[in-house]
């Protein structure tokens, strides 16, 4: 029998769509799990567009935006290791060791990237925001097939590339809608909270969600773009667009699932 302080049972396999947890306590972890995604989402993104730093050694758009996609690269592959190579290893660790490292570790990177304009300690705050999100989501994807994996990555993909591109056409809208997303996010929180605690639940949230984080990804995006180009900058928002897009990907895998099902 699988340790209950497990927020999952790594010896179940994960045959359907998406295998809930039996235990009504595992279930809890795993809703409170979404909420403290969804608040981490909101606290990395609270005053954003003034946090970039404004000094440094500008490099070109070019190589500005080559390093985003290298580190966003990066951050994948570490979290495809830490999810599928270390699952079991992952998946004995105590659901509350496991909370502690994911908020020490974006806490911390957050502020590192946020203040430094070193790009190596820029780096190492990126991995501090990389590691304990694959870390975090482990026991989640643990519970879904591969194929719906596979398919929520390739729809997250798709859905950044297309933010990407409409912030890119409108880059004005987009950086004018921060404040606003803020606000969508905090109050789909609160909802969520109040249902869970009422004893109720609904896919609409997935939506919402999956919704203002393809928001953020534009707004990020847009921002990053008005900044100047340094790299400190570019390691800055590659945390934050890699974070927006890991948190999809889960809502994504909650809806394809509940269809499948």
């Amino acid at each position: 029998m699988a340790d209950q302080n497990n927020i999952y049972d790594p010896n179940r396999a994960a045959t359907g769509g998406h295998i809930p947890a039996a235990d009504p306590a595992q279930q809890n972890r795993e809703r409170m799990s979404m909420e403290i995604m969804a608040a981490s989402a909101a606290a990395m993104h609270a005053n954003v567009e003034n946090e970039y730093i404004g000094t440094g050694e500008e490099i070109s758009t070019e190589r500005y935006n080559t390093i985003i996609g290298v580190l966003l690269l990066y951050g994948f592959v570490v979290n495809a290791i830490l999810c599928f190579v270390f699952t079991k290893q992952i998946m004995s660790m105590n659901y509350a060791v496991l909370l502690v490292i994911y908020l020490v570790g974006m806490f911390a990177g957050t502020i590192i990237c946020h203040k430094t304009e070193n790009p190596v300690i820029s780096f190492i705050g990126y991995n501090l925001i990389v590691v304990p999100l694959g870390l975090f989501i482990t026991p989640f994807l643990s519970m879904y097939r591969i194929t719906t994996i596979r398919y929520a990555f390739c729809v997250m993909g798709v859905c950044t590339l297309l933010m990407i591109g409409l912030a890119e056409l409108y880059p004005q809208f987009f950086k004018g809608i921060g404040r606003m997303l803020f606000s969508c996010l905090i109050i789909g929180l609160v909802g969520e909270i109040v249902m869970w605690c009422v004893g109720l639940s609904s896919g609409v949230f997935d939506f919402v969600f999956v919704g203002i984080l393809m928001g953020y990804i534009g707004y990020d995006w847009a921002v990053a773009q008005n900044k100047r180009k340094t790299t400190a900058n570019a390691v800055l928002s590659a945390g934050l667009i890699f974070a927006d897009m890991i948190y999809m990907l889960i809502r994504l895998l909650r809806i394809l699932s509940s269809r499948n099902n």
